[in-house]
């Protein structure tokens, strides 16, 4: 049978259910009085998936999300959650929807108390980014427990009524939430299979966002230590009487599931931590391969290859070498000397290739970061880039750089520390599509420099190098500090 919905509905049970009170579970026992018949169905599917309380005496969990759009945006993280206290966790490899405008590091947390987020290893205060870790944190959390917060107490259930998908014959039973601000709250719609007692499929809105049209949720379900997790998801949307249209779906996926960790509760403190730009980095290349056709990973791997045959790691100057002077201009259009910089002290002189690379711009974040170190132990520190002044500009801007850019256009400089190669044919052609590199530089030359550091002490001789033909790999910033420590 078909059926309809009265149009009164629009409501946060999405957020409510996560609210302080979400973590009374109703204690279920042989006396329990249930609303109707409805509610009853709901408690036996809950008892037959697992309920609150079995989650609770297997204590935590960690696992794998990956929720992933049609137009390619992909967010990936490692979740972790202990049941009691609902404490959430997660550190995002990929994050093209939760905060796409933050390169590096994200992570987000939910503590009991406080939400919060960390990126690059250091708590931010912006609230756009904190209001997102607000939803993620409660919506994360939820969609994990959801069967069992089913039976959390201040729902309410209505039977619908029954209807047939295929050869299934399911139970459909409304769920609402009472709000005590009388605010909008979501309401869910469950398809509860006849056969298997279970969730097969569900209607639901998302009020928070706006979204008070139902959307359609189809699960697969995975037994794990017990417990069935519904760990493969698609949704689109939908209508009350569960009707898609050609719209492709989202698809939401919980892999590597493990209950009983041991987790410790200072995952989930707020508190800033050390992270090395290596980490950085490499989270970073494992996104990108996750994110690459093998064309593309193909062509990158032969451009590497090339830069490392060319002969570049032998032609660029090494320990004990004279750097040269050279004068360029600031992203002020200011002139900066190596000569005059070197009277104040070491410097340490790096390259980046420009701020359309998201390891350069990591690599910046960090080398800022360590600054104060530098300076403490007598070296200031200078950036080179071939970009053209405007962009450079604008990468100093974003990154919030405290130190000098200078632009090299045309790589005068890099070619007189012997560290410009010739990018392949394949991997320029790539790199000019997908952002026009030759504008950013102001050349067609199609020539980078290596993402070299050097450590020049004060009469120019060169105390410390860092050559690699693969540019994902930098100089760890808190190991030029030790070095300098050293030097001191």
């Amino acid at each position: 049978m078909k059926y309809s919905l009265i149009p009164l509905l629009s409501l946060t049970f999405l957020f409510a259910s996560c609210s302080n009170n979400s973590t009374e579970e109703t204690a279920m026992s042989e006396t329990i009085e249930f609303q109707n018949p409805a509610h009853e169905l709901v408690y036996k599917m809950t008892e037959k998936v697992g309920n609150y309380q079995k989650l609770k005496d297997l204590k935590d969990v960690s696992y794998t999300y990956i929720y992933q759009t049609p137009d390619g945006k992909t967010d990936i993280a490692a979740e972790k959650y202990i049941f009691d206290g609902e404490y959430s966790y997660a550190d995002y490899i990929k994050h093209d929807r939760t905060l796409p405008e933050l390169s590096g590091k994200v992570e987000q947390g939910f503590d009991g108390e406080t939400f919060w987020v960390r990126h690059n290893g250091v708590i931010t205060d912006d609230q756009a980014a904190i209001d997102r870790a607000v939803f993620s944190r409660k919506t994360n959390f939820y969609w994990f427990t959801m069967m069992q917060k089913l039976m959390d107490p201040g729902l309410n259930y209505e039977m619908i009524g029954e209807d047939k998908v295929g050869d299934k014959t399911y139970d459909v039973v409304k769920v609402s939430f009472n709000s005590p601000t009388d605010e909008p709250t979501d309401i869910y719609q469950l398809f509860i299979n006849r056969e298997t007692g279970i969730v097969d499929q569900f209607l639901f809105t998302v009020v928070a966002f706006g979204v008070v049209d139902p959307m359609l949720m189809q699960m697969e379900y995975e037994d794990v230590q017990g417990v069935l997790i519904p760990t493969k998801r698609q949704y689109k949307k939908s209508n009350w009487d569960a009707e898609v249209n050609e719209d492709p779906w989202i698809y939401v996926n919980w892999t590597d599931i493990k209950f009983d960790n041991n987790l410790d509760k200072s995952i989930f403190e707020q508190k800033d931590i050390d992270v090395s730009l290596l980490s950085l980095l490499t989270a970073k290349k494992d996104a990108s391969a996750l994110r690459s056709d093998e064309h593309k990973k193909a062509v990158y791997a032969a451009g590497i290859e090339a830069v490392a045959n060319s002969g570049v790691l032998t032609s660029a100057m090494q320990v004990g070498d004279v750097a040269p002077n050279f004068t360029l201009k600031n992203a002020l259009g200011e002139n900066v000397a190596l000569y005059d910089e070197l009277k104040k002290g070491k410097v340490v002189l790096t390259w980046y290739r420009g701020g359309w690379c998201p390891y350069c711009n990591l690599t910046l974040s960090a080398l800022q970061k360590e600054l104060p170190n530098f300076k403490t132990n007598g070296a200031n520190l200078i950036a080179l880039t071939p970009e053209l002044p405007d962009s450079s500009l604008n990468t100093s801007e974003k990154n919030k750089l405290e130190f000098e850019i200078l632009s090299d256009v045309g790589n005068k400089i890099a070619n007189k520390f012997g560290i410009v190669f010739d990018l392949t044919p394949d991997v320029a052609a790539m790199y000019n599509a997908s952002f026009d590199m030759n504008a950013y530089n102001g050349d067609k030359s199609n020539q980078l420099p290596l993402a070299a550091t050097y450590v020049i002490a004060e009469d120019g001789k060169i105390l410390y190098a860092f050559l690699d033909a693969d540019y994902r790999n930098r100089a760890e910033p808190s190991e030029i500090t030790a070095f300098l420590k050293e030097k001191k």
